[in-house]
């Protein structure tokens, strides 16, 4: 028919019979379960809430039983592709056939009222009691067993029901396969459940496990749209599965005490928590008297009594004694970490005082630093009164193996000196092993092709931004740090201490502090700062005591002046303000008030704009790891390297440098801040720089 449209009838094509929503995961002996459920004629609601609710977002009976015919469809097409690998004898072709007919349906057949039974059976009310009419009543319809060893049978269970069920034993002993900690989370959990699970980095059963083990209780937090009680029953279910496949979750971190604010500390009079003998810190720490070592105790069999007299305090107290002494706080920590870590296995692993530790003993601790079980690991950062808490966060590589055996090996002989122990086996070992391998200095340093990458990706940040965003200022701060710490070599404690009070400008003859480097015009790169045009210096307070000045040259302390004007924007800064600053309004907190009611707390004076420490390294480390993905576009350039770079990696760079750029290794010691030469040393194995293709480092270049 000439002008007219033929029109395409609405809905599918005939005989089309695509399935959506299909979802063709793994069979677990939960899927068995629920479908035995129904097979039996129990209330689908129920068995889902019992079996499967855990996997899926929706308990709306609609989806239950949309999902109860996928099962079994899915069941039926496995067991058919299976037929087609098993010899004729051992086919299941019965019983798929069995579980393909639909079940008994007790409600079809309801049992009769006790009056009616006895009228239709005519038995005399008169001549039965009630309770044996009941009797009959109960064996007519075999509600109670036969025999005392044979179960109660009930209607569902007669007939094709219980022979469906027997089908579907037979059918799930060859189906069904116990879950994996690498199967993926769609194989168990419906689709839905499994996308948003991956929005929060979690793609399989053993990931979903480890997030649950460090985050606790709270972990669904991370996947935003996952309430608490569904998250629950995950867990639930994956609990024991997790213990099975290596991943097991502490009951611990599902503690709900862990994530409830700490009670205020205990007055005068009321209970507190005691020490006692556990994988706790020093301060929480009990010793038994068998292991406390000290004075009045006996020598370990096989050792000789010492010639200076015994310490009085126990190995507790004299651990705490040498933990004492002054240091730098950073210094503090580390020395504190590892000489809890060591002092907790003593007890622990090894049952002894420290004066019993061997050789031997000593050679099984590196041993366990490196692979540490599981009982010792929090991947978690836990507060030092958190139960969770535990010395170690993971296994030791091989520069932190090396310091953690110098920190013994100096508590050692401190406390020989002191008269407390009679030897160091530390030490003994040291002479017995190699040194263990340690990363050398030019590993973990820029490159030139890297730092040239690593400025061109700063520019690039610093171009494309508004100048009156907040990105803006932040990237001008990591221009701040990027050529503070590449053109000084001060480390991150020294930066993040330094107020503008520690500069002042060179005096007027133009001599230089230090012997710093060669003449101005030598080198361009991280140390042509050092040399004499330099107008600015910086005086730091050095770890090993005493302080040090380093020049900076007018760009660089541009940057610091236009840093602060940031910073001055956001909040006002305090008098004197500190280099780095933070680009971010100290948040006002809820307190409870005098009267008792929740209010803000006041506004705070600007006492604290500093970065700190923290903060600095976070900030390049985001730096580092947000444009390592960018770096495999670039030849010869490693993603790995990137992402694994610091703020230590800039000193490293300042190091090199100084050495290529032929400063003295004394005068490089002075600059760095080292104790002795032979740390400094490390830089002169350095391979040649090609000063052709200098660093780009000076701000303004």
């Amino acid at each position: 028919m000439t002008g007219l449209i033929q029109r395409r009838p609405r809905g599918r094509p005939p005989g089309a019979r695509t399935r959506v929503l299909r979802h063709d995961g793994a069979l677990g002996v939960h899927h068995f379960a629920f479908l035995r459920s129904w097979f039996l004629g129990l209330d689908l609601r129920h068995a889902w809430q019992r079996y499967l609710a855990f996997s899926a977002m929706s308990d709306d009976l609609r989806h239950i039983e949309h999902r109860r015919q996928a099962l079994l469809h899915q069941v039926l097409d496995a067991g058919q592709q299976l037929n087609l690998d098993l010899p004729p004898a051992r086919q299941i072709t019965a019983q798929l056939a069995l579980l393909a007919q639909p079940p008994f349906d007790a409600g079809s057949t309801p049992l009769p009222s006790l009056d009616e039974f006895v009228d239709a059976q005519g038995l005399d009310r008169e001549f039965y009691s009630e309770s044996e009419l009941l009797q009959e009543y109960r064996q007519f319809f075999h509600l109670d067993g036969a025999t005392d060893s044979a179960p109660p049978e009930t209607n569902a269970e007669r007939g094709l029901g219980q022979a469906q069920v027997r089908a579907l034993n037979q059918v799930e002993a060859l189906l069904a396969r116990q879950p994996e900690a690498g199967d993926r989370l769609d194989l168990w959990l419906s689709p839905a459940l499994a996308a948003l699970l991956r929005t929060a980095g979690i793609g399989t059963l053993g990931a979903l496990a480890d997030t649950v083990r460090v985050y606790g209780r709270r972990w669904h937090a991370r996947a935003r749209g996952l309430g608490e009680r569904r998250a629950a029953a995950l867990v639930a279910w994956l609990g024991p599965l997790a213990e099975q496949f290596g991943h097991a979750i502490p009951s611990a971190v599902l503690d709900p005490s862990r994530h409830r604010r700490p009670p205020p500390a205990a007055a005068p009079g009321q209970p507190h928590v005691a020490p006692r003998f556990a994988l706790v810190p020093l301060e929480r720490l009990a010793v038994p008297a068998h292991l406390a070592g000290g004075a009045g105790l006996a020598a370990p069999a096989g050792r000789a009594v010492p010639a200076s007299p015994p310490s009085a305090l126990n190995d507790l107290q004299a651990l705490r004694a040498w933990l004492s002494q002054p240091r730098p706080d950073a210094t503090r920590r580390a020395y504190t970490k590892e000489a809890e870590r060591f002092y907790l296995w003593c007890l622990h692993a090894r049952g002894k005082p420290l004066a019993a530790i061997d050789v031997a003993d000593c050679r099984s601790y590196l041993d366990f630093l490196a692979a540490p079980p599981p009982e010792w690991v929090n991947a978690r950062p836990a507060a030092r009164t958190d139960p969770a808490w535990r010395p170690l966060r993971g296994p030791l590589g091989g520069a932190s193996l090396n310091f953690a055996r110098v920190v013994v090996q100096n508590l050692f002989d401190d406390l020989c000196a002191s008269g407390h122990l009679p030897a160091n086996p530390m030490r003994a070992l040291a002479r017995q092993r190699t040194a263990l391998p340690r990363a050398p200095a030019l590993e973990r340093a820029f490159t030139e092709a890297e730092w040239r990458f690593v400025m061109g990706q700063l520019d690039r940040q610093l171009l494309t931004r508004d100048p009156t965003d907040r990105g803006q200022a932040e990237a001008r701060r990591i221009a701040l740090l990027l050529h503070l710490l590449s053109a000084t070599g001060l480390r991150l404690s020294e930066i993040a201490a330094a107020t503008l009070a520690d500069l002042r400008l060179r005096p007027p003859s133009g001599t230089r502090d230090l012997a710093l480097g060669p003449e101005a015009g030598a080198e361009e790169g991280p140390v042509a700062d050092m040399a004499l045009g330099a107008g600015w210096l910086i005086r730091v307070q050095s770890r090993h005591g005493g302080a040090r000045e380093l020049p900076l040259d007018a760009a660089l302390h541009a940057l610091i002046a236009r840093h602060h004007e940031d910073a001055a924007a956001i909040a006002t800064l305090p008098s004197p303000p500190p280099i780095v600053c933070t680009l971010a309004e100290r948040p006002r907190r809820w307190i409870d008030g005098p009267d008792g009611v929740v209010q803000l707390s006041p506004q705070q004076p600007p006492t604290i704009r500093a970065l700190g420490a923290a903060g600095v390294y976070l900030t390049l480390k985001r730096f580092f790891r947000r444009i390592a993905a960018d770096a495999a576009a670039v030849d010869g350039l490693s993603r790995e390297r990137l992402r694994a770079a610091s703020t230590h990696w800039l000193r490293h760079t300042f190091g090199r440098e100084a050495v290529a750029a032929g400063m003295p290794l004394d005068a490089l010691r002075r600059a760095l801040g080292h104790a002795s030469l032979a740390s400094t040393g490390r830089y002169l194995g350095a391979e040649p720089v090609d000063t052709s293709a200098t660093l780009p480092a000076k701000p303004g270049s």
